[in-house]
């Protein structure tokens, strides 16, 4: 059994990936939620990551994370997510609520108390992790692992021509995780863009019995495909469901072990993920290629058990 703490943003790909993690607990099991900011302000994504968890039944905790980056401004993607982040799906009122007290410093906790247990899973910007990282000496040591959505390394960015969004939402973040030591495993633009939902997936989901997670994902998809289109003229990209894809069965990927760091003075590259040459002794290693079907028929087992 893998544990995990899933920090999000939640937003339409952001949930999916929840829902994936929810949908295999044969093998995952979320020992806690942490709603950061990045695609949109955290009193959103808070509120979205709360709707979503309990919809989905899901009993691990909730926490607050941060605010905002270490030190850039603020930025979000309400032009892509919508005014609220995770714009389609209308949920009941909700009877969960947010764990009390810091989600970082419980993050902390749990990881040290469960050394080698937990795997650190971000999916929105990387600030939480950073924090945990600087705030405990004990924390990076007593991570099995840390999986990463973000970055893009030989693809242009998303963002920037350099930068994709949840590295540049905090730059020093990111280099801080990179730069840990833990073992990563890193899912950029450069494989994320090879995966991409199609109208052939859209029917096949619509074909299947009526269910919650069934309609939350038609409602949000009714909104995100639209604004991906506008935005990029392609349907989207499962971008944040690879890191919970990856937990479940690694060989839906092929991999590139790199050293990467991050650009944070450059006005023009700033954000920008660089990659070094390949190395087999690097920690961090990167998905360059990914089996569509396997994907998705990991996708269709996980959504058929959220009944």
């Amino acid at each position: 059994m893998k544990h995990i703490i899933l920090d999000v943003d939640t937003g339409h790909d952001d949930a999916v990936a929840i829902a994936l993690a929810a949908g295999l607990s044969d093998k995952i099991t979320i020992d806690g939620l942490i709603a950061t900011a990045g695609n949109q302000i955290r009193e959103y994504t808070l509120e979205n990551t709360l709707n979503l968890s309990e919809a989905l039944e899901i009993e691990a905790p909730v926490f607050a994370g941060s605010t905002g980056p270490l030190l850039r401004d603020r930025v979000i993607a309400g032009n892509i997510h919508g005014k609220n982040g995770f714009e389609g799906p209308v949920f009941e009122k909700r009877k969960k609520k947010e764990c009390m007290g810091n989600g970082i410093r419980w993050a902390v906790d749990h990881v040290i108390s469960h050394p080698g247990e937990v795997t650190f899973v971000s999916v929105g910007p990387w600030t939480d992790l950073a924090v945990c990282l600087k705030s405990d000496e004990r924390f990076a040591s007593s991570l099995k692992e840390i999986v990463l959505m973000g970055g893009a390394v030989d693809h242009p960015g998303n963002v920037t021509l350099s930068a994709e969004f949840n590295v540049f939402a905090d730059p020093e973040a990111a280099e801080i995780v990179l730069k840990s030591g833990v073992p990563i495993t890193l899912f950029s633009l450069d494989v994320t863009l090879k995966l991409l939902l199609t109208e052939e997936i859209l029917e096949r989901v619509k074909s299947l019995p009526d269910t919650r997670y069934k309609r939350i994902f038609l409602d949000s998809m009714g909104y995100y495909i639209p604004s991906i289109m506008r935005s990029n003229g392609e349907m989207p990209a499962m971008h944040d469901p690879c890191t919970i894809a990856y937990l479940y069965d690694p060989s839906i990927f092929t991999y590139s072990y790199r050293p990467i760091s991050v650009e944070t003075k450059g006005d023009k590259t700033y954000g920008k993920t660089v990659g070094g040459k390949e190395d087999k002794n690097s920690n961090i290693k990167m998905g360059v290629n990914v089996d569509n079907d396997k994907f998705w028929a990991l996708f269709f087992k996980a959504i058929n058990n959220l009944v």
